[in-house]
């Protein structure tokens, strides 16, 4: 069900990009906050050469959709992982073996990550063939820089590990904040793990000119903040609390 809601995300944005309203590029407002940032990574360029700044922008803000689009997948998928060895009695099987908690967490982790990045590469591969087949049937043209590109993989990247680890941790150590009664269709842990998201957009739409800068920084801080957390997961696990629930 994830993997064909991302096609049809990934798509529809695509089909969105080349296809929106040229009209709205004629509002000065929409040119004055997009127009001298969305050229700079990627443009939507129409029939006479001139950039589509509607279009544009909408292109530019692709790897934070899709960064989003893979934190919320990892965040509804991974506690399901849990749950079912929770339920089947897999997991007290997996604590009474020898296999170190902390490797038992990260192989957790890289099954909600394989589930995540199956969803971003489907959104990924049916945007860029829903913006190609546009692009075939309109006079409009697209134009990309290296470091957009890098963004596409690394803003994802960087979401769904954060969102997985996050989730990951809330799962095993307070499995009750990931309730739907507790708000928000699964309250604090999924609200900050998708947190991350709001400055995935400034990084791409305001940070044109320090984009590489900004995607390495981003990468890095979650790389290094996914281990720190899923050591302390492995710290202060306790059996009884994740089994009680």
């Amino acid at each position: 069900m994830a993997l064909w809601l991302s096609v049809l995300i990934g798509a529809g944005y695509g089909l969105l990009v080349l296809l929106a309203p040229s009209g709205m590029d004629t509002m000065p407002e929409m040119s004055e906050v997009m127009g001298s940032h969305a050229s700079g990574l990627a443009a939507v360029l129409g029939a006479d050469g001139q950039v589509q700044v509607m279009g544009s922008y909408l292109l530019v803000m692709a790897p934070a959709l899709l960064g989003a689009l893979v934190g919320i997948i990892a965040t509804l998928t991974l506690p399901g992982v849990v749950a079912d060895d929770v339920s089947g009695g897999g997991i007290e099987v997996l604590l009474a073996s020898p296999i170190p908690r902390r490797n038992l967490f990260q192989a957790y982790l890289g099954a909600g990550l394989v589930l995540a990045g199956a969803s971003w590469m489907a959104a990924t591969f049916s945007f860029a063939v829903a913006v190609a087949l546009s692009t075939l049937f309109t006079d409009a043209s697209v134009t990309m820089t290296v470091p957009y590109v890098l963004a596409l993989v690394v803003l994802p990247l960087s979401m769904g590990i954060w969102s997985a680890t996050i989730t990951l941790f809330g799962a095993l150590l307070y499995p009750r904040a990931l309730e739907s009664r507790a708000g928000m269709n699964g309250g604090p842990i999924r609200l900050l793990a998708i947190m991350p998201t709001l400055f995935a957009v400034p990084s791409v739409v305001f940070l044109d000119r320090w984009i590489l800068p900004a995607l390495g920084a981003v990468l890095l801080t979650t790389l290094v903040a996914s281990i720190l957390i899923t050591d302390l997961t492995a710290r202060r696990f306790r059996s009884t609390r994740l089994l009680g629930t």
